[in-house]
C-alpha cells in the first residue's frame, strides 16, 4: 500500500512532502494575486513619466517664446533709438515704427498665451 500512495503523489521515493507542495502552491497563488497591482503601478509610473515629459516640453517652448519676445523688444528699442537720431520731420516714421513694434509685440503676447 505504501508504494501505491507514493506512485499517486507523482514519483517514487524522491517526492516532496505535502507541506512543501502546499507552501509552493500558496506562494504561486500569492504571486498571481499581486500581479494586477504590480501592473497597475507600472502603468501609473509610465503615466507620471509621460506627464512630466510633457511639462518639460511646455517649459522649453515657453522659454523659447520668451527669448523671441526679448529679441523683438530689443529690436524695437533699437529702432526707436535709430529714429531718435534722425533729423526733425521724421515723426510720422517714428510713429509707423512704433505701431509696427506694438503689432509684433501683440502677436508674440497672443502666442505666449496659447
Amino acid at each position: 500500500m505504501d508504494s501505491s500512495s507514493q506512485g499517486s503523489s507523482g514519483g517514487s521515493g524522491g517526492s516532496l512532502p505535502q507541506e512543501i507542495i502546499q507552501s509552493i502552491a500558496i506562494s504561486n497563488a500569492k504571486s498571481i494575486g499581486e500581479q494586477p497591482a504590480i501592473l497597475a503601478n507600472l502603468a501609473l509610473s509610465q503615466q507620471i513619466f509621460n506627464q512630466n515629459l510633457q511639462q518639460q516640453m511646455a517649459i522649453s517652448q515657453q522659454q523659447a517664446m520668451n527669448q523671441v519676445a526679448l529679441a523683438t523688444a530689443a529690436s524695437g528699442v533699437n529702432k526707436v533709438n535709430q529714429s531718435e537720431a534722425a533729423p526733425a520731420g521724421f515723426e510720422s516714421n517714428i510713429l509707423t515704427q512704433l505701431q509696427s513694434i506694438n503689432k509684433t509685440l501683440s502677436q508674440i503676447n497672443e502666442n505666449i498665451k496659447q
